[in-house]
């Protein structure tokens, strides 16, 4: 499913910019303002997690669940430069259950949050009602993993952990921005996230892939 949900976003995004393309050149009421908020949720799929010790250089990839986001940002349309924006966006991804699995001798289960902080830059088609873009993005996530650890011959709890890491972040971006009224357009994006956080005793690699479906108010 994940694997078809990669190879099928970037494909939708791409119909989406070719239908677009025609009207491009057609007349509309004058550009909305440059300065806008906007509100906007999505889906998450995560790659697997995976985590490797620290001690001894052993590593694993543990699956995750998918699960959902929301967001908030504020950007500002360059006026002498309408093709580039920059926003501030922080956006929460909701736990993603990572299912009971083996682990060498070990059966890890828990759930993993996300709170991130980015500063985009885009770059956006300017002319016309329709505007494909992309971008890309940095900033910090704060990453929650909440673990429980069992040793896999006997069944006894080895570990609990409830542990909070912060690293950087980084997204790349695409998507389509639609204006709907002079103050007011919507975004269709693609997005895909990486973050490094390390933790008591493993470090960690975490992927995901995200649709979203935003909202902007222009003032």
């Amino acid at each position: 499913m994940k694997t078809q949900i990669k190879i099928g976003l970037p494909v939708l995004l791409l119909t989406v910019f070719v239908a677009t393309g025609a009207v491009y050149a057609q007349p509309y009421y004058p550009p909305v303002s440059p300065l806008y908020f906007g509100i906007f949720g999505g889906y998450v799929a995560p790659q697997n997690m995976n985590w490797s010790s620290q001690t001894s250089g052993a590593s694993t990839d543990l699956s995750l669940d998918s699960s959902g986001l929301v967001g908030l940002k504020l950007g500002y349309i360059l006026p002498q430069a309408r093709a580039v924006a920059f926003e501030f966006e922080w956006n929460y991804m909701f736990q993603q259950n990572m299912p009971a699995q083996n682990a060498g001798a070990f059966t890890e289960s828990g759930n993993v949050a996300l709170n991130n902080f980015l500063v985009n830059l885009i770059l956006r088609y300017p002319e016309g009602r329709f505007h494909p873009y992309v971008g890309g993005g940095i900033g910090g996530s704060s990453v929650n993993i909440q673990n429980t650890e069992i040793r896999t011959s006997t069944g006894a709890v080895v570990n609990v952990a409830n542990e909070t890491s912060t690293a950087f972040a980084w997204q790349v971006l695409a998507g389509v921005n639609f204006e709907l009224a002079p103050n007011l357009s919507a975004d269709l994006g693609y997005r895909y996230f990486g973050t490094n956080p390390s933790y008591t005793a493993i470090n960690t690699t975490y992927r995901a892939q995200a649709v979203t479906l935003g909202i902007n108010f222009h003032f």
